[in-house]
């Protein structure tokens, strides 16, 4: 699964790693640059099954898999160091983190290829609508999406019968319903705005530009725009009643309120389904259920923000072996039975159409989440590209957005703030801000 790193699966990863090689973690010697027809993979814990896989069914190719951690910065770190010596880059990497295809394409690293000439476009076609956003600028496909995470209303269905609710279909009765719980069930909340979790997924969700990618060295940032203020008015009051959290989902007093009972609804990725509610909010089976983002104002239908999800890189130095790695690149994203067995939901439509199969047999949900996702999937905001200044985006939302949320102030004033810090996040990234 790839939900952006924890420690447990870095721990994983580094034990396997250290299983596999002695030099597996470091630089991964041999592999493009040279001669050699050895092709060099780095994969997640989650992936290296897979890319064995098709090592096994493809003998005749030469392949050595390497199981790499998932951290932000590793891959980037360890491509920087194979440019100084000129040796021991892998001909695939996966990366855990989508954005990092913008650092590694552009100038200085100039590693990841274009693969529009080498992957058909029936093929890129197949892939969910949006989903190689993340991978595309001025016009080339620089990587292959392995999962995507669009962002929907998780709700629980229980609580909303007990307290006589309706799940709301857009952002003006979801502050309706937030602030009534509020005032009648204290301490319940209807959402988190840490973090990527905010920004991902309420302002991607408005289309605010933040992280418009126009291309490899040029950025649209406005949170002045109608999108971007549009939620602050919608969260403002729900922020001051404490019915919108700052508090990170991944942190333990997140969990409690789970536990308690508290999380009336919460705007998550489609992981957050089996990867949160199930083992750390621990909600009883038969309780969660899926809804569309509600619809902002004046527009026809929802639209999706995302946290989360993979892609795969083919380095450009891959030479004679460059047909081979995009033929394994292709297989991992695009092979409908692999991809119908992974944990998150599959980038290629076809392999989320069997992949939801088995989600819908889930008794763990009060209903069928499939739908939902599968709409979802389908409607990704455009706008979120994969930018150079990712864990800056973060952050500076935390110390303006996130803050003001926690202290109660101005939520549309701390956008200006926030602004500030992208732009400048933007500019030492080696972009120009329009």
């Amino acid at each position: 699964m790839n939900r952006w790193g924890t420690g447990a699966r870095t721990r994983a990863a580094l034990s396997v790693c250290g299983a596999l090689l002695l030099t597996a973690c470091g630089s991964g010697s041999g592999g493009s640059g040279g001669d050699s027809d050895e092709l060099l993979v780095w994969v997640d814990n989650t992936r290296t099954a897979a890319a064995k896989e098709y090592a096994k069914e493809h003998p005749d190719q030469k392949i050595r898999v390497v199981t790499i951690p998932p951290d932000a910065g590793y891959v980037p770190t360890k491509i920087s160091l194979a440019n100084r010596t000129k040796r021991g880059w892998p001909d695939v990497v996966f990366l855990a983190n989508p954005s990092e295809t913008a650092t590694l394409a552009a100038d200085p690293f100039d590693y990841a290829a274009p693969l529009d000439a080498a992957v058909p476009k029936e093929t890129l076609a197949g892939f969910a609508p949006g989903a190689l956003d993340t991978c595309t600028f001025d016009g080339k496909t620089y990587c292959l999406r392995n999962d995507i995470a669009p962002g929907i209303l998780w709700y629980d269905a229980e609580l909303m019968k007990k307290y006589g609710y309706e799940v709301p279909t857009t952002w003006e009765e979801y502050r309706k319903v937030g602030l009534k719980a509020a005032a009648e069930h204290p301490g319940t909340i209807v959402g988190s705005v840490a973090g990527k979790y905010g920004a991902g997924l309420y302002f991607g969700s408005s289309g605010c530009p933040t992280r418009d990618t126009l291309s490899l060295t040029k950025v649209r940032i406005d949170t002045a725009d109608d999108t971007c203020t549009r939620v602050a008015d919608v969260l403002q009051p729900l922020t001051e009643k404490k019915a919108v959290t700052n508090v990170v989902p991944t942190e333990p007093s997140f969990a409690k309120l789970g536990a308690d009972d508290k999380i009336l609804m919460l705007p998550g990725p489609a992981w957050f389904g089996d990867f949160m509610f199930k083992p750390s909010f621990k909600v009883p089976d038969g309780r969660i259920a899926a809804a569309q983002m509600p619809v902002w104002k004046g527009e026809p239908k929802s639209a999706a923000g995302q946290v989360g999800g993979g892609a795969f890189v083919v380095s450009k130095h891959a030479g004679k072996r460059a047909k081979a790695a995009t033929d394994l690149v292709t297989w991992l994203t695009t092979d409908v039975p692999l991809q119908a067995k992974q944990p998150t939901y599959p980038a290629f439509t076809a392999a989320a159409t069997e992949w939801g199969k088995a989600k819908a047999k889930d008794t763990y949900y009060a209903t069928n989440p499939v739908p939902v996702l599968t709409e979802a999937a389908a409607n990704l905001r455009p706008g979120f590209g994969a930018v150079r200044y990712e864990a800056e985006w973060q952050s500076s939302f935390n110390d303006t957005f996130g803050a003001a949320a926690g202290d109660g102030k101005s939520l549309k004033d701390s956008l200006g703030s926030w602004q500030e810090r992208l732009k400048q996040a933007a500019k030492t990234s080696n972009y120009t801000v329009e």
